[in-house]
């Protein structure tokens, strides 16, 4: 995920905005302080513009 906001050049308080929550939300969701629901999760790969099957594949790869 954070891989992801840095390739598309989104800071962690501009994603926060996209989807309505604070730059310390993202910041502890990336930090792994803080699970988030699948709600959440796709919420995020759309603010981000990415594919979150693509990014569960990528993940899951490593």
């Amino acid at each position: 995920m954070i891989q992801a906001r840095k390739d598309a050049g989104i800071t962690q308080a501009e994603l926060g905005q996209r989807i309505g929550q604070r730059q310390t939300f993202i910041s502890k969701v990336e930090l792994g302080e803080r699970r988030i629901d699948v709600a959440e999760f796709v919420e995020l790969c759309s603010a981000l513009e990415i594919d979150y099957a693509s990014l569960l594949k990528n993940a899951a790869n490593r």
